[in-house]
């Protein structure tokens, strides 16, 4: 199964949506200039040599024509003015010649020009032999020899003059129909680079806010106690996906924690209740021992039976003062555990509002970007200009193809239509750069949606931040709370064993008062001190187990806010 491509970082993200639509920009740019860079170089060939072709064949045919009527016309009425225009008019056919010689060097103009040549040598011995009073001869050079080659000339120039316009036509014909292919491609290039931006700007809005609308769903879900969610799945490589897996672990350590405080909070009511129960039957033991006290006082005839029998009760006494003591140690031990599992709790919540940070200054760079986009697509509006501009030109081109063309009369006409669909193809071009304007405008349109999105997304970040804030409030209480029944623990833990000396005591002064009748006075006193002694430490084991099931009782409340 292939893998799906995966970006790195939000910022790859944006950079990457915006970098294909601007490479689609640039090469419907690159394709709008070449295309009207080849109209302009078509346009040009025909204006510069094309045209001027034409005209000059044009010219030649007309001053062929007139010459030779000149020239009929001195033979026929011997009017020297005829002559006259006829040796005037060529220095008009030599520039003529020189320029079509110029322009064309084809195996066809040089053949014209060297007919041309010999038809002007031709009209110079006819006109030789006319001066010379020979008409017949010039009447027969002219019409024999000359007259041939004339309408060969005419012909030719005729002929070049038609496959010139022909030339014409075809290129503005190959002009019309690239302009029209240019326009068609351009506008489908324009709807797809559009459609592609679109669907660029939706889906990197949609991969940025997505991972971070189910993160924020997540931290509502925990900052109202619910921790029986599953974890959540990981599908991005970037900082959304780094948060998801930093709440996974912050969810499943709150859960452990909460797990644990429960248990332990359950024990320790558990073990308070059995410390009430304890000191209850420690203080009946110690009246108990009292009154054996009052009764050894009262006579010293039962002094060794109430002995016997205060050594049983101080053996069962002593035992459940171990007991006791065994119990306290247990439940400080607990709650050292709770305490260590809230201040690692704790931890974790202040690594989580880290990283809630390090996205809220990652989508603050996100939101940067976007306008550091939006500059670029402001550049691309500028190229745009620069093509309108250049679709200016060719339309001023078109107007001087225009004009070249009524210069060239009858000829030019095909061209005519060839310039004004040249200005058509131009105003095409104006209309296709407009539509790009519009579209790179939807493109902004569409950056600015994204920077709004953004926006939330950053706003959403911040509620998070907030909502881990709260929670890391509840878990401060929670670590007080454990605080101080730790020290309440560790001070009936310090009264059990105050308990456990004072009964050790007592066992030696029974034991003494058993062995030694003598020293009952003195047992009896030390009993009764150290029988006060336990009665008031059970006093204070009973009240801290009760201020330790209160503690037990508000943990279990605070632990009950989480749904595990």
């Amino acid at each position: 199964m292939k893998k799906r491509f995966q970006f790195k970082s939000i910022r790859a993200k944006i950079l990457g949506g915006f970098a294909v639509t601007i490479v689609l920009m640039l090469m419907l740019s690159f394709y709008t200039i070449n295309s009207i860079n080849k109209t302009n170089t078509s346009i040009r060939g025909i204006l510069e040599k094309e045209l001027d072709l034409l005209i000059v064949d044009e010219k030649l045919s007309t001053n062929m024509n007139r010459r030779t009527s000149l020239i009929r016309g001195y033979m026929l009425y011997e009017d020297d003015t005829y002559r006259e225009t006829f040796n005037d008019e060529l220095d008009e056919t030599i520039a003529l010649e020189n320029q079509a010689l110029e322009l064309s060097a084809s195996a066809e103009v040089k053949d014209l020009m060297a007919k041309k040549f010999e038809w002007g040598t031709l009209t110079d011995e006819a006109l030789a032999a006319y001066d010379e009073g020979d008409n017949e001869k010039a009447y027969e050079i002219m019409i024999e020899q000359a007259q041939p080659i004339e309408k060969e000339l005419i012909t030719g120039f005729s002929t070049l003059a038609k496959e010139r316009e022909q030339i014409i036509n075809e290129i503005g014909q190959k002009v019309i129909e690239n302009g029209e292919q240019v326009s068609t491609i351009s506008v489908v290039i324009m709807v797809l680079v559009s459609l592609l931006s679109i669907l660029v700007a939706y889906l990197t809005s949609n991969n940025i806010t997505k991972p971070l609308n189910v993160v924020m769903k997540r931290l509502q879900s925990i900052s109202e106690g619910d921790l029986s969610l599953e974890p959540l799945e990981i599908t991005e490589k970037d900082e959304t996906g780094k948060l998801s897996v930093s709440m996974n672990k912050m969810q499943k350590t709150v859960k452990s924690v909460m797990k644990g405080i429960s248990h332990a909070s359950e024990e320790l009511s558990s073990h308070s209740e059995e410390l009430t129960q304890s000191a209850s039957e420690v203080k009946s033991g110690s009246e108990q021992v009292a009154i054996t006290m009052q009764e050894l006082a009262t006579g010293s005839e039962t002094q060794a039976t109430t002995a016997s029998n205060l050594a049983v009760v101080m053996e069962n006494f002593t035992k459940k003062v171990q007991n006791t003591n065994k119990n306290g140690e247990k439940i400080k031990n607990s709650s050292l555990g709770v305490l260590s599992m809230t201040n690692e709790g704790k931890q974790y919540m202040e690594d989580t509002s880290q990283q809630m940070a390090k996205i809220d200054g990652i989508v603050q760079d996100a939101v940067k970007k976007m306008a550091i986009l939006d500059n670029q697509t402001q550049e691309i509006n500028h190229l745009v200009v620069i093509i309108q501009k250049i679709a200016d030109q060719t339309n001023l081109l078109a107007l001087n193809a225009a004009i070249e063309a009524a210069r060239a009369g009858e000829h030019g006409r095909g061209f005519a239509v060839v310039a004004d669909e040249v200005r058509k193809l131009a105003e095409q071009v104006a209309v296709s750069i407009a539509d790009i304007t519009g579209f790179v405008e939807k493109i902004q349109v569409e950056s600015n949606r994204v920077s709004d999105s953004l926006q939330s997304g950053y706003a959403e970040v911040e509620e998070g931040t907030s909502q881990i804030a709260k929670t890391g409030q509840t878990f401060n209480q929670i670590n007080t709370s454990v605080t101080t029944m730790v020290e309440d623990i560790k001070g009936i833990s310090d009264n059990l064993e105050s308990i456990k000396v004072n009964s050790e005591i007592m066992n030696g002064s029974i034991e003494e008062i058993a062995s030694v009748s003598e020293e009952s006075a003195a047992g009896v006193e030390q009993t009764s001190a150290a029988s006060q002694q336990i009665t008031s430490s059970m006093e204070e084991v009973a009240g801290s187990s009760e201020q330790l099931s209160n503690l037990a009782e508000n943990l279990a409340d605070m632990v009950g806010r989480f749904k595990l």
